[in-house]
């Protein structure tokens, strides 16, 4: 590097602290917004890299070792609320070895309470607020040094004060953007396996195509993309997944955009592209169930859509309503049908220990994923993160123990009032006891033989792992709080 930035997406705690990780033998997603970054700052002329401990976990001295090895004037560390903890570990390291590096923090966790980081955490010295490619480009050229004036960017003043040079305007044209710089990650696709039983054939990848979310959930934070639906058009998407193929090899992509089933029009002329170019890549997708009908499920079927992830959060509607935005449960069991008709597998995506949750409603949650002809479901526990609107107000609705290490949605860090956590996770075991013990999952699972062979593969070969996982998921270990 001539004194660019290295990017780093640090390692985070993705499981119950004390337990070996299983998230991540399960799924390494490639860092999305460091790639388009890299992308976007190496059109420009600045030089960039990117550093993943995440996928490459080591101690931390080696990978403050290797990040300075690449001598930048600036690093830059994107987190969510449980690996800032960690990205913070990398900053101290780095500010303790050469202070004169300009250390800038970005990503949900840290615009959502971008004056709390500034003010409590010494090491940082900038915040990007929001989306960063523009605000970035900006530091870059101002030689990595903050300055007044830059939209987006929040940064500590030599006297200790903070100065913010108020919001940036989102992107509005997303095709404008280059490819993500698949190419900065040391071992892609390889180092970056999908979920097991999630993909049926590889080299596999995750893909985003669109940016923001027009619904008002009280559990989504909102605060880096906003609340306009933005979208890639259906032209750069298969140009990009044309790219992956021919460069990567990549025969299978998870959409991973927070609702990619929002426009009709944009999903019929996606897939009709798709089918025209003859690219023959299949794909996973995410999104509420509103407006899937039979004669778009069958074209999706025919342009490749393998799964469809449909959140639904909660199996009782009184307890969702205050919480989600047009919820409509007889909706969700409707296109669940509708989707196994077409062909397509479908993942319940479920969330236990929302506000409001009582032992009846969480038990008719599971009831649902149940009663319901799901190929696969994950069930999260609801976290509070501090971007969504419900932050606000959770400590008036239950207990909340704000440990920014354990708010990855695999801890129960928040407790309803009238709930006991005990009892809190024995449900939540139960939930996944009685949805994957089923005998309907019988052929679901040797369908996979042929269907994902190798996520068979991959399960055999960690069996012990997979099989600590579900012991622990079965038998919770509850911690009092402190």
């Amino acid at each position: 590097m001539k004194k660019g930035i290295a990017l780093v997406h640090p390692l985070g705690t993705n499981w119950s602290p004390g337990r070996e990780d299983v998230v991540r033998l399960a799924n390494v997603m490639p860092p999305h917004g460091l790639m388009m970054l890299a992308a976007v700052l190496e059109r420009h002329g600045f030089d960039c890299e990117i550093v993943d401990a995440f996928a490459h976990p080591k101690p931390l001295a080696e990978l403050v070792t290797d990040i300075l090895q690449l001598g930048p004037a600036a690093v830059g560390v994107s987190t969510t609320t449980s690996s800032f903890p960690g990205g913070y570990a990398v900053a101290e390291a780095v500010k303790a070895a050469r202070p004169e590096v300009t250390v800038v923090f970005g990503g949900v966790h840290p615009t959502s309470i971008w004056r709390r980081i500034l003010e409590e955490f010494p090491a940082v010295d900038a915040v990007v607020v929001g989306e960063g490619e523009e605000t970035l480009l900006d530091l870059a050229r101002n030689d990595w040094r903050p300055a007044a004036g830059i939209p987006g960017l929040a940064f500590r003043t030599p006297d200790g004060g903070i100065e913010f040079g108020g919001p940036r305007p989102h992107l509005r044209d997303l095709d404008s953007l280059p490819h993500p710089a698949y190419g900065k990650l040391r071992g892609y696709p390889k180092a970056y396996p999908l979920p097991i039983f999630n993909y049926p054939r590889s080299p596999a990848t995750t893909f985003i195509s669109s940016r923001g979310c027009p619904y008002s959930c009280s559990y989504c934070d909102r605060s880096v993309f906003g609340s306009s639906f933005r979208p890639h058009s259906p032209a750069y998407m298969v140009d990009h997944l044309a790219m992956l193929k021919s460069r990567y090899g990549i025969r299978h992509v998870n959409i991973y955009d927070d609702n990619f089933l929002m426009r009709r029009e944009r999903l019929v002329e996606f897939a009709e592209l798709l089918l025209r170019r003859g690219l023959r890549t299949t794909f996973n997708c995410i999104g509420r169930a509103d407006g899937l009908d039979a004669d778009l499920l069958r074209l999706m079927k025919r342009a490749g859509c393998w799964m469809i992830n449909v959140g639904v959060e909660s199996g009782d509607q009184a307890t969702i309503a205050p919480h989600r935005t047009n919820s409509d449960l007889d909706v969700i069991r409707e296109v669940v049908a509708r989707i196994r008709t077409a062909g397509i597998r479908c993942k319940g995506l479920f969330m236990m220990g929302i506000p409001g949750e009582t032992e009846e409603s969480a038990r008719k949650t599971i009831r649902f994923a149940v009663d319901n002809p799901f190929n696969d479901a994950n069930l999260t526990k609801f976290t509070p993160f501090p971007g969504a609107p419900i932050y606000r107000t959770i400590r008036e609705h239950g207990t909340f123990v704000e440990d920014w290490e354990k708010m990855n949605c695999m801890n129960f860090v928040f407790v309803p009032n009238g709930f006991a956590l005990e009892r809190l996770e024995e449900i939540y075991a139960e939930f996944y006891r009685r949805f994957f013990g089923r005998h309907a999952m019988l052929p679901n699972y040797a369908s996979l033989l042929w269907e994902s062979p190798e996520s068979w593969a991959r399960l055999l070969a960690n069996l012990p792992t997979f099989l600590a996982a579900k012991k622990s998921l079965e038998n919770p270990r509850v911690e009092a709080a402190p």
